[in-house]
């Protein structure tokens, strides 16, 4: 059944929605700079996570007037934990893969467990607020009102078009199809965000901080291995990092493909 929302007021919130929680993904990482403590700034951006759905939640409330089941707590837990091992096991998969080429050596290993665990709550933030954005907002109110093609195609190419800012077109078309795909297809696999969300957070934690490859061409200057790179752009990704390969395109589309005959099956 589709959305029977006014135009009007499809149009307005599938533009100031977005653009308010991409407001919010600026602003509410600043909360970990308000304590002088590792732990105390861990426990401020995971409280800016929770904040964050939690405005979503009032936004579905009051704007959409429903529930926002994609937000149940019954499955968060299971649901974000699939997804993290989804996240997680794609880019240890990618990493591997590229090392077997000879692209990627370990130079050395450092564990700092305090940078380890802020990255990991700051990456909650970003995780949260980018995917309410394109599969909360665009995704699902485009599938809702049309159809799921128009909905892959638009959020998927306006989640890699933020990105155009810190990588080159080829990147971000590629960030495009990997990941604007896999994580739709992660939305639709059990229609909530928990498992995008999972994803997105264990892509980041994984790429960055823990194999120490720039993240949509960020570099880390904390991370668990320093690595050696070295090889052809189409393999290294260049300087937008290892989300400009395409082995890691290869593999995202594919891991897209299989979570929506997943869902098709109904096997998850």
């Amino acid at each position: 059944m589709k959305q029977t929302m006014p135009l009007w007021k499809w149009i307005t919130l599938i533009i100031l929605g977005p653009l308010f929680f991409l407001f919010l993904s600026q602003i509410v990482p600043i909360v970990g700079t308000l304590s002088n403590s590792w732990i105390g700034k861990t426990v401020l951006l995971f409280l800016g996570s929770f904040v964050v759905l939690e405005l979503y939640a009032l936004y579905i409330k009051v704007f959409e007037k429903r529930t926002p089941c994609e937000l149940k707590l019954k499955t968060s837990l299971p649901d974000l934990l699939l997804g993290f091992t989804i996240g997680g096991l794609f880019i240890v998969c990618a990493v591997g893969i590229l090392a077997l080429f000879g692209v990627y050596r370990i130079e050395a290993i450092t564990i700092d467990w305090i940078d380890l665990i802020l990255n990991f709550a700051m990456l909650s933030i970003v995780a949260v607020s980018e995917e309410i954005i394109f599969r909360g907002l665009l995704f699902r109110m485009i599938n809702d009102r049309f159809s799921s093609i128009p909905a892959f195609i638009i959020s998927s190419l306006t989640f890699g078009l933020i990105h155009l800012t810190s990588v080159d077109f080829w990147t971000t078309m590629a960030i495009s199809v990997e990941a604007g795909l896999m994580l739709a297809a992660a939305y639709t696999l059990r229609n909530n965000l928990w498992v995008p969300i999972g994803i997105h957070w264990a892509w980041n934690l994984f790429l960055g901080p823990i194999f120490g490859v720039g993240v949509s061409g960020i570099s880390q200057d904390a991370c668990v291995i320093i690595p050696k790179i070295t090889g052809p752009y189409i393999l290294t990704g260049g300087d937008n990092g290892f989300e400009g390969s395409i082995i890691t395109f290869l593999l995202g589309v594919a891991i897209g493909l299989v979570l929506l005959h997943y869902k098709a099956r109904k096997i998850l």
